[in-house]
């Protein structure tokens, strides 16, 4: 059942927890938002800012190595914009700064597709959606919100599950690989459509 799980919220000082730790807690589930390591049933990994700042903080906290080790022992994780992120290897944001790692890809300026492009990039946009756990009971086509200036380049677009697609731009807005999750838009704050990404997540 949900509602008998434990979700760690990794709080590494980037961005306004409050609402994510409310959109998952609406499921009833055990919430817990903390800057120390926590046992539990999965990973929620938040975030709003730079790539490198989020990378000293992880590290200073003492979470880099242990949030990398529970990841690839299978605990699955929902990286959400940033969190998405850190995921990957390296940012155009802050050059000779290394990521997690746990998937191979580079985290590229928005500004790269298109001189045109408005960023950052904020508010609603139409995302295409591929078959995938978290997106279950969902249209191929949904809106849901963004507020970024970066988006990731997956090394294998087999990961890739969901495309950012607006006027003639199109970048990942989500991927999904084994135990692995992440989503550039903010669930908890696109209504009920981010709320069904967030209870599929929490019914892995």
């Amino acid at each position: 059942m949900i509602e008998k799980q434990k979700i760690w919220i990794v709080d590494y000082g980037m961005g306004n927890l409050k609402s994510v730790w409310g959109a998952f807690n609406f499921f009833g589930v055990s919430v817990v938002v903390s800057s120390s390591f926590e046992k539990a049933d999965k990973i929620v990994i938040p975030g709003v800012g730079a790539f490198g700042q989020a990378i000293y903080n992880l590290k200073k906290l003492k979470l880099f190595e242990k949030i990398k080790d529970e990841i690839l022992s299978g605990k699955p994780t929902l990286g959400i914009c940033l969190g998405m992120q850190v995921l990957f290897q390296f940012s155009e944001e802050s050059e000779g700064v290394e990521g997690l790692s746990i998937l191979r890809g580079i985290v590229k300026n928005l500004r790269d597709l298109s001189p045109n492009l408005r960023v950052p990039n904020i508010g609603w946009g139409r995302t295409n959606l591929k078959k995938s756990q978290i997106f279950t009971d969902l249209q191929q086509e949904e809106f849901f919100y963004y507020i970024h200036s970066y988006y990731v380049l997956p090394e294998d677009e087999k990961i890739i599950c969901a495309n950012f697609s607006s006027e003639n731009i199109n970048f990942t807005s989500a991927i999904s690989f084994q135990n692995i999750f992440g989503v550039q838009f903010h669930p908890e704050k696109s209504g009920l459509k981010g709320l069904k990404v967030i209870e599929n997540f929490l019914k892995l």
